[in-house]
Formats: C-alpha cells, sequence, structure tokens
C-alpha cells in the first residue's frame, strides 16, 4: 500500500512539473510574439542602464525562459551594436526629441567594459550633436555609470546619492598558501618575467614585475578615463585627478560644487522636467518615452543573418579561449574556427570583423582559431576589432588581421605562455588515499594527478613551452611585419593598453567596432552597399526550444542590483572557479592574462 501511494505521489508531482514546465512555455510563447510598441511622436529614447552591454548578441536558450520563470527577470541584455545603433538611429529620427539616460550598469562576464562603454559614448555624442538635448539621472553613480553620464548636456543626481570617482583598482586572489595547507601541489612552467598569471596558484602575493605592469596599465587606462570626464565636463584633467585623489566619493551638493553635476532633483522632479519637454502621457502616466530595447527591437540594428552580397560578417570571440566547442560565455576553438570557415567560403561575405573580447586561454584552441585567420585573410578583408580585452591568446587570434583596431582603454599583448599542473598526492595521503600502476613507456603517466612530476618531466613541458612561446613571438613578428627583436622586446607577457600598443606596432589604429566594420568594407570595395551579420545571431524562441530539447542546463538567477556582500563575495569566487573549469589545453600549456585580473 505504501509503495502503491508513493508510486502514485510520485506520478502525480511528476504530471504537476511537467504541467508547469509546459505552461512556462506556452507563457515564454506569448511573450515573444506580442505586438511591437509603436514609437510616439516627440518622444524620449529612455536609457535604462540597469542592463549588461554585451560585445557579441545575447544568445537565449530555454533554461534562460525557464530560470526567468521560476526566479524572476534576470539581468537585460544588449548587444553593442544594438546599442550604438539604437542611439544613432535616434538622432535622425524626428520622433525622438531627447535621450534620458539613468539607472546603473550590470556588467556580467566580459560586458560593459570601459571599452565598449566608450563606443556608446560616442553614439551619445553624436545624439548630442544633432542638437537634441541629453538628460542623465542618477541615485548612486558607479565609475563607469559616470563615465557614460558625463557628456549629458545636464547630469542630475539624488540629492542622497554618492558619485563614485575614487580611480581603478586591480585586486588578484592567492591561493598558493591554501593549496600548501590542503595538500595540493602546483607546478608551473612559464616564459616571460610578467606572464604572471600562474602566481595565483603558487604565491601569497604579488610578484614585483606584475605590480609594475598592472599599475602602470591602471594609470593609462584611469588617466583616458579622466581625459573623456574633463572633456565632457569641460574640466581640465588635471584638476579632476587632484579632485579624485583628494576626496574619491561625492554628494550631490559636493558634486555641483565640482561642476561634476548640474542639478540635484529626486526622480519625480526629473519627471516633471522631461513631461515640460516633450509632453505627457497618459497611458504611461509620464513623459512620452520608448525604451532602447523597444526602439531596437522597432528601428534599431536586427541583429539577425541577412542573406544576399556585400555582407560585411562581424564574428564575436568573446570569453575565455577553450578547447573544443566551449559552453556559453567561451570561445571554443573548433566553433569559432569552423565559422570563420564559413565566412571565408561564403561568397555572400564580402569582409571579415573579428570582435575579440578575450583574456586568452589554451594556446592550441588559439593556434587553431588562427589559422582560420590566415586562411580567410588570403580571400578576403579579414579586420580585427578589440574590446575591452584582446591579450595573450586573444592577441594571439589576432596578430594576422590586416588591420587591428583597439579603444585607448582596451588591455592586449601579454605575449606569453605558461603551463599549470595540480597534483593531489599530498591531500590523498593524508585521507589514506594511495595510488599505484603499471606503464609502457617513460611519460605515459605524464598527465596524472597522483603525483608532482619529476624534474625529467617538467623540463620536457618547459621545453614545449619555450617552443610555443617563439612560436607565438614568430607569429606575431610575420603577421605585424616586424622584427623578432622587436616582438621579444614588448613580449615576456606585458600588458598593454591600446594606446600604447599603437605606439609599440601591436595595433594600427584607435577605433570601435563602427569603425572597423566601415574600414572593412571600404577595403571590400562595398563602402556605399552593404549589411553587417552577426555570428552567433540571436536566437528565436523555436531555435532555443529545439537547443533546449537536446541538452539542457542550469544558470543562477540574477538579482537587479550589486547584491549583498555576501553574494559579491561569492560571485567573485564563482568566477575564479569557472575560469579554473576552462582550464582543457589538452597538454596544460594556456596563453592567457593573469586569471583574476579584475579592474573596478
Amino acid at each position: 500500500m505504501v509503495a502503491a501511494n508513493l508510486t502514485a505521489l510520485s506520478i502525480a508531482l511528476g504530471v504537476c512539473i511537467m504541467g508547469g514546465f509546459f505552461l512556462m512555455i506556452m507563457f515564454a510563447l506569448v511573450s515573444a510574439n506580442k505586438p511591437r510598441p509603436s514609437v510616439p511622436g516627440s518622444a524620449v529614447l529612455v536609457v535604462d542602464l540597469w542592463m549588461n552591454i554585451s560585445d557579441s548578441p545575447p544568445e537565449t536558450n530555454l533554461g534562460d525562459v525557464v530560470d526567468q520563470a521560476v526566479y524572476g527577470p534576470e539581468v537585460p541584455r544588449l548587444s553593442l551594436l544594438e546599442v550604438v545603433d539604437g542611439i544613432e538611429r535616434a538622432a535622425r529620427d524626428e520622433r525622438i526629441e531627447a535621450l534620458f539616460l539613468y539607472g546603473s550598469l550590470i556588467p556580467e562576464n566580459y560586458g560593459s567594459g570601459i571599452a565598449a562603454l566608450r563606443e556608446v559614448r560616442e553614439a551619445v555624442e553624436t545624439f548630442k550633436a544633432s542638437g537634441k538635448p541629453v538628460y542623465a539621472y542618477a541615485v548612486d553613480p558607479t565609475m563607469r555609470d559616470y563615465y557614460l553620464m558625463s557628456v549629458a548636456d545636464e547630469v542630475i543626481l539624488h540629492p542622497f546619492g554618492l558619485l563614485s570617482l575614487n580611480g581603478l583598482a586591480s585586486e588578484m586572489i592567492y591561493f598558493g598558501d591554501a593549496f600548501k595547507k590542503y595538500g595540493i601541489g602546483v607546478q608551473t612552467t612559464r616564459v616571460g618575467k610578467y606572464k604572471s598569471a600562474v602566481e595565483m596558484f603558487t604565491g601569497s602575493k604579488m610578484s614585483e614585475p606584475d605590480r609594475l605592469q598592472t599599475t602602470e596599465l591602471l594609470n593609462d587606462i584611469w588617466g583616458d578615463i579622466l581625459g573623456d570626464v574633463a572633456q565632457g565636463r569641460g574640466l581640465d584633467p588635471v584638476q579632476l585627478r587632484a579632485l579624485s585623489d583628494e576626496k574619491g566619493f561625492f554628494t550631490g551638493e559636493m558634486a555641483l560644487s565640482a561642476d561634476l553635476a548640474d542639478r540635484v532633483a529626486y526622480m519625480d522632479e526629473v519627471i516633471g522636467l522631461l513631461e515640460e519637454k516633450v509632453g505627457y502621457d497618459p497611458d504611461l502616466e509620464s513623459f512620452r518615452q520608448i525604451g532602447l530595447a523597444d526602439y531596437v527591437r522597432i528601428e534599431g540594428f536586427s541583429g539577425g543573418y541577412r542573406y544576399g552580397g556585400n555582407q560585411v560578417a562581424v564574428v564575436y570571440a568573446e570569453g575565455d579561449i577553450v578547447d573544443g566547442e566551449g559552453m556559453r560565455g567561451q570561445v571554443g576553438g573548433d566553433r569559432l574556427a569552423r565559422d570563420l570557415r564559413y565566412l571565408r567560403t561564403n561568397p555572400d561575405v564580402a569582409a571579415i570583423v573579428l570582435r575579440v573580447n578575450s583574456p586568452g586561454g589554451s594556446a592550441l584552441a588559439s593556434e587553431v582559431i588562427q589559422r582560420e585567420m590566415r586562411e580567410a585573410a588570403e580571400e578576403k578583408p579579414v579586420i580585427v576589432s578589440m574590446g575591452s580585452l584582446a591579450a595573450s591568446g586573444g592577441y594571439w587570434i589576432s596578430a594576422y588581421g590586416d588591420r587591428i583596431f583597439a579603444e585607448p582603454t582596451t588591455i592586449t599583448g601579454s605575449i606569453g605562455v605558461f603551463g599549470l599542473f595540480f597534483n593531489l598526492e599530498g591531500l590523498a595521503s593524508e585521507h589514506g588515499i594511495t595510488f599505484d600502476g603499471v606503464k609502457t613507456s617513460t611519460y605515459a603517466d605524464l598527465y596524472t594527478v597522483s603525483r608532482p612530476k619529476t624534474e625529467q618531466e617538467m623540463a620536457l613541458v618547459q621545453q614545449y613551452t619555450d617552443f610555443l612561446y617563439d612560436a607565438f613571438i614568430d607569429k606575431v613578428a610575420e603577421g605585424r611585419d616586424l622584427s623578432d627583436e622587436q616582438v621579444r622586446r614588448i613580449a615576456q607577457g606585458r600588458v598593454w593598453s591600446g594606446t600604447d600598443a599603437v605606439g609599440i606596432g601591436l595595433v594600427d589604429e584607435i577605433g570601435g567596432l563602427g569603425d572597423a566594420i566601415r574600414y572593412a568594407a571600404g577595403q571590400a570595395g562595398v563602402a556605399d552597399d552593404y549589411t553587417v551579420t552577426q555570428i552567433p545571431e540571436r536566437k528565436n524562441f523555436s531555435q532555443a526550444l529545439e537547443e533546449f530539447l537536446q541538452q539542457t542546463g542550469e544558470q543562477a538567477p540574477v538579482v537587479k542590483g550589486r547584491g549583498d556582500l555576501l553574494t559579491q563575495a561569492m560571485k567573485r569566487l564563482e568566477a575564479e572557479l569557472a575560469v579554473v573549469r576552462s582550464f582543457n589545453d589538452p597538454k596544460g600549456l594556456y596563453a592567457r592574462l593573469p586569471y583574476s585580473l579584475e579592474i573596478r
């Protein structure tokens, strides 16, 4: 009887779960096919910054839909091209009379970086140059928020808000002592005195070469940020730097006194200001407006694949470079190589733009991608656009581009290689676990985690590490038309800002993704008549459903806001562990930035 009741209960629960699942699918289908909003006349384009601006188009899967139904909405996402194109279209749209920025960015993974925000900022400047006003309202703006808002005609702060202009910091996390304590052995190889990525696993603090390069990099980026903010606010950059060093944080009244803001007001007062500007919408009970996401859906960059000739295809390398296909948020070497191969052989594609926003990763996967870049460049223009990060393996895949564009704040270079190997001998021994076995050859168990590698084995790995480093040097020299000596002088694993990279020959020109696209079209001879396509493209709901039925995954719910201290700490730890999970190079050798180089 008990067994029968349990069986009946299990069946009932299964029916409820499946019923709820299909209800969520129906709800998502209805939501996906709801009528498009319309753009009212005399409207304000509202840019709600509570979002993540990714380089690549957001990829939606059914897992996301289920998570949103269960846990609530995730962080909204728009791609860089969608945001820029939407704002620039609005500048020419007679129905749009003003632009309103508000909220606070929620960066995720490699999104909302300073380089991407600079392109958005330039789009806002284009809107402003059209003669239409730009308003910005912030309650508690971060440095990124204010960097974007500072170009507005009128910056308005909440009376009890706090503006952050406190500079940049890079904080590393080190596991060396913890690994020793718990009996986890770490052995490394590397080439390049600045190639500091392994120090995260072997040390307890920054090495002096790493401290030097990171300090100089942050100073370069901070100088560019202050220069842009000073220009937007009509201030002197030197005085602005002194003000940042002296105070760092500004209340509304302090910001007014320092000319960092134009007005202090509550949100209802700002709404009233905009109602006076464009009029009142009784349906919204607010000023006449259209949100950027809705406007992009109606008027802006579609992001979908277009058939026909004269295509400039933008293909994205955003995330850690890994061997194989890769997961969401990663650059799978095989997958990206396949995309490049398809674009190379597609007669409708006139030119290719590779947008790189990656700290690097697997050396083997980087070479797999670079091979297809070289092949494509033999048949059509191949241009590289660097986002916030294009370093180490990210530079490896870029080196053969016909022309490389970067932003001043792009982090690039890091030409170096390292090997990383863990063993569990100490941890296992402490818990009474032992290993034993047989082998046919000296190096048959080279990659075992049951013991440390011998000196002879490590010498062999170091030999291959040196080979990869020399190959990296040769490829950069050939791709950039530099001498071997020139490349070795700027390599050693050192990172450079985009501005410095131009000076040393690693980058050709300062410019954004739009500049790279226009240049590619010109090189292909289609500047007057071309369309832009993106790879990967946005998936519609039916595609996401089909993909979900083939494979499932889990994604943690996202809360709108920065979260409490414990949540922030857990997210940081999860991010570090996600990096470790990306170590899948078959030889254990990587061309990657320092793992936890977090600039904030």
